[in-house]
């Protein structure tokens, strides 16, 4: 007969058959496994919770910002009046001012007083005032003028004799018409000088 082999006292794992061994650490692993992924998973559901909550923060805050926010803005709608009144104050900043007041300078004289001018932005036109002791002199002032740049034309509207000034000079309003008007004569043209 075989010895029997009695022990009451339980082999420590290195002592134990390899098959238990193995599903002894296998087990072990299996729950090491398992607490793992349940950490995960609730580690999971604190980041998810804490995303839900970021989130319905910045709902609010986005609520909060947009009722503090003024509205945008009507858009600036013109009348025709003021379209025409703003585009008459570019027309105006747009005369070329010194180029003017150079060709008037260039045409002055002795013999002639010039009182007052004044552009006519839609014409492309400087409107004046002057006095001339006589005929002559103001018909040779607005050829001059007609003759020189920045004008391409002059002409005389309408003239009179000022009775209440001793010397009765003869006041008269003249057009000169600005170089690029669309009114213009050819480029080789002679300038004109017309009386109404």
């Amino acid at each position: 007969m075989k010895p029997l082999s009695i022990n009451f006292v339980e082999d420590p794992l290195w002592r134990r058959p390899v098959a238990t061994r193995w599903r002894q650490i296998l087990i072990g692993l299996g729950l090491a496994t398992a607490l793992a992924a349940a950490a995960v998973y609730w580690q999971w559901q604190v980041l998810d919770r804490e995303l839900a909550e970021t989130t319905q923060a910045v709902a609010l805050a986005r609520g909060e910002i947009a009722a503090r926010t003024p509205p945008p803005p009507a858009p600036l709608l013109l009348s025709e009046p003021q379209i025409v009144a703003i585009n008459s104050a570019i027309d105006q900043l747009n005369t070329p001012w010194p180029t003017v007041l150079d060709g008037f300078e260039r045409v002055a004289s002795s013999h002639i007083a010039l009182l007052q001018i004044e552009p006519d932005h839609r014409r492309r036109l400087v409107k004046g005032v002057a006095e001339a002791k006589d005929h002559q002199q103001m018909l040779g002032y607005i050829a001059q003028l007609a003759a020189t740049a920045p004008f391409a034309g002059a002409m005389l509207t309408r003239h009179e004799v000022n009775e209440k000034d001793p010397n009765r000079p003869l006041r008269f309003i003249f057009e000169a018409r600005l170089d690029g008007s669309s009114a213009l004569t050819a480029p080789d043209a002679e300038p004109s000088v017309l009386m109404k």
